[in-house]
């Protein structure tokens, strides 16, 4: 046995399988680095990513000359490009991209200049080992490995069976922390990982335990949804009038009420909080979805996965205890406006399961002007009128409203670039595209005064994620201070008394602080949803997107268990129990 191994692995080394088994290792601690940070444990990475590198590499073992070398480049190539992928997502997000978002084009669909802006020159090195091998294939300076069928098979297989066992191992002893497992298992080896468990857990059953734990932690949040005593006399604030919920694009909370050289950069929003509530310690929590995350937490009140998408995942769930079914129940016609095209995040599929009465989106638009990556705002709340003309006369409305233009990229064109800012990169951009998002809003609202219909009518304004700070921290100053993950959250009634909500919180409270408003009983969504009423007198769900608590928030230990019970709430789904 150990003459026929040396023989097989006798003879000249293989250059294109070694330059590029050495370049994927180097570009996966890199990686890991940019996630975890740089540590003398990141290191580690580099032994973890050798046995699935090769053994990716090694069917090209067993084949010859050009077949071989075209099979490490495509190979090469195609792993370099996933890991290149991941790094601009851990650039923006801090994490590696979900296979569910690796294998779909729901994050690329009409994404493209906003990814485009997120690469940097020096980007291009990811490829440099692929460049290498190839320049050295058309010079013919590759050794020719001249072994028989026989002897190539075996060394391929060898290789395999050697990578595959060590690789197993590691699996086998990974430990349960995500971020650890990015250093035991290296980023590819988490993708795999990831595959798998998707995998099995497609339409799962909770067993006992886990369906227990999901029982006892909505009962537990339950107790969270009744008023404050102060608060009590706005049950049913909204009931009867036109509810336009606007969720804005990239909508930060420090840029509500930020001049810059006597420039107001949301002027009409600003104008709106005298007669508002305005909740201000309201935190990001949106996930790998981002948008889609924001709307599964506002539509259904339920925290995003902790990798990939419901709305990609698990499209078919229904029994929420979702906004349009119960608005829905209590005499409102339900309609969500998207300039996307149907079929983005599965739109089409999911919307209808919420029970929204009707999903207008960019085909159906009258007027499809493009500003960045999709339908300009204006166009969004002109069609918002055409519709409320369309079904003048059948009661009031509860209409979902998404915007689309203060998305990265924020290339404004420059007539539209109403702010004379000091400095010209994305921070500034970012500003020019909120102004613009914020005078189509104001077009909007004034058109609704000059029906007559301000008086019975209300507005729930939120960001659906970070704008700048998300993508491009580095150049949010000076323009941009400080955002610390904060979204604005305003509920405007023409004609009320405004005042300022401090409670912690997060996205996912806007659900069952909206049914409060509107006058739909706690007890038909208490034990359903996993928010909690910010006019109560305990605290709302103030944990962020990395899981990280604000202080003072009451219910710790529900908090965090959060995003794990959700993911067996949406992965078991849960709440087909109410249907």
């Amino acid at each position: 046995m150990g003459r026929r191994l040396r023989a097989v692995f006798r003879g000249p080394v293989d250059a294109a399988f070694v330059i590029l088994l050495i370049g994927l290792v180097a570009k996966a601690t890199i990686l890991a680095a940019a996630i975890v940070g740089v540590h003398w444990g990141v290191l580690l990475v580099a032994p973890a990513a050798v046995p699935l590198s090769a053994l990716l590499l090694a069917p090209g073992l067993a084949l010859h000359g050009g077949r071989r070398t075209a099979y490490l480049l495509v190979v090469g190539t195609l792993l370099s490009t996933v890991l290149l992928a991941d790094f601009v997502n851990a650039r923006a997000f801090g994490r590696l991209l979900s296979v569910t978002m690796i294998g779909s084009d729901a994050p690329l669909d009409g994404l493209g200049s906003a990814v485009v802006a997120m690469l940097e020159p020096t980007d291009v090195l990811f490829y440099a080992d692929v460049l290498l091998v190839a320049w050295l294939a058309v010079r013919r300076r590759l050794p020719r490995p001249g072994a028989s069928v026989r002897v190539r098979v075996w060394r391929a297989v060898t290789v395999a069976a050697v990578c595959g066992a060590l690789f197993a191992v590691q699996v086998l002893t990974m430990t349960s922390d995500p971020a650890a497992r990015i250093v035991s298992l290296s980023p590819l080896g988490s993708h795999v990982h990831e595959a798998y468990a998707e995998l099995v857990d497609t339409n799962r059953v909770l067993d006992p335990a886990e369906r227990r734990l999901v029982e006892e932690w909505f009962a537990g949040n339950a107790a969270y949804q009744d008023p404050a005593p102060e608060h009590a006399d706005l049950f049913g604030a909204l009931a009867g009038r036109n509810v336009y919920v606007v969720q804005v694009e990239s909508l930060e909370d420090v840029v509500v009420g930020l001049e810059i050289d006597g420039q107001e950069v949301t002027p009409v929003l600003d104008g709106l909080l005298d007669e508002s509530i305005r909740f201000t310690d309201v935190v990001q929590q949106t996930r790998d979805g981002n948008t889609a995350d924001a709307e599964l937490l506002v539509h259904a009140s339920v925290y995003p996965l902790q990798a990939g998408a419901a709305f990609m995942r698990f499209p078919e769930n229904r029994g929420y205890a979702s906004l349009p079914r119960l608005a829905g129940d209590h005499g409102w016609r339900t309609q969500v406006l998207h300039g996307d095209v149907a079929s983005f995040w599965n739109r089409d599929e999911v919307y209808p399961r919420l029970g929204w009465d009707e999903y207008v989106s960019e085909e159906d638009f009258a007027d499809t002007t493009q500003i960045g990556m999709g339908t300009a705002d204006t166009a969004l709340f002109n069609q918002a009128l055409l519709e409320l003309d369309e079904h003048e006369g059948e009661g009031p409305v509860l209409m979902y409203l998404s915007t689309l233009t203060s998305h990265t990229p924020w290339d404004m064109p420059p007539e539209l670039q109403e702010l004379d800012l000091p400095i010209s990169n994305h921070g500034a951009g970012y500003l020019q595209a909120v102004h613009y998002t914020d005078a189509a809003f104001g077009e909007f609202y004034r058109a609704l005064e000059e029906r007559g219909e301000l008086d019975r009518s209300a507005f729930v304004i939120f960001g659906d994620h970070e704008g700048v700070h998300k993508y491009f921290p580095d150049e949010a100053p000076p323009l941009v201070p400080e955002n610390d993950k904060r979204l604005p959250l305003i509920v405007h009634v023409p004609g009320m008394e405004g005042f300022e909500v401090d409670h912690p919180g997060g996205q996912v409270d806007i659900l069952p602080t909206l049914a409060f408003l509107m006058g739909v009983p706690a007890d038909e969504y208490a034990h359903r949803v996993m928010g909690r009423n910010l006019l109560g007198a305990r605290s709302g769900s103030g944990v962020d997107s990395d899981g990280a608590i604000t202080s003072g928030v009451d219910g710790l230990e529900l908090l965090t268990q959060a995003y794990d019970v959700a993911d067996l709430a949406v992965s078991g789904d849960f709440f087909i129990r109410w249907r």
